[in-house]
């Protein structure tokens, strides 16, 4: 298999930042990208994820499930870190809601 002149097999973030983008910018739409895909698999279970831009330059993750009566939040450098803490923070809550709903059936 042979590739143009065109073609290239870098990577397209690769490719634009060799266009002259800033690598920041191009770094900015891949947290996008990255956090919009995280929203629809999370709205396959019927999680609900939100983020905002916070002052200081780091983003607040909003996270919320049927199975947690409570929203949570989490502080990121990106959007994708502040999910990842959210989700993380999630899970705990879930495990000790499912340990104690164990304890108390026993």
């Amino acid at each position: 298999m042979s590739i143009s002149p065109n073609e290239s097999s870098e990577p397209a973030a690769v490719k634009t930042a060799k266009k002259g983008r800033p690598f920041s910018e191009v770094m900015e739409d891949v947290d996008i990208s990255r956090a919009a895909k995280m929203r629809m698999e999370y709205g396959r279970v019927k999680w609900l994820l939100s983020w905002y831009p916070q002052e200081d330059d780091f983003w607040l993750a909003r996270l919320s499930c049927p199975n947690y009566p409570e929203t949570v939040e989490a502080l990121g450098q990106s959007r994708c870190l502040a999910i990842d803490s959210a989700t993380r923070h999630m899970l705990d809550m879930l495990h000790k809601q499912a340990n104690e709903s164990c304890r108390k059936q026993s």
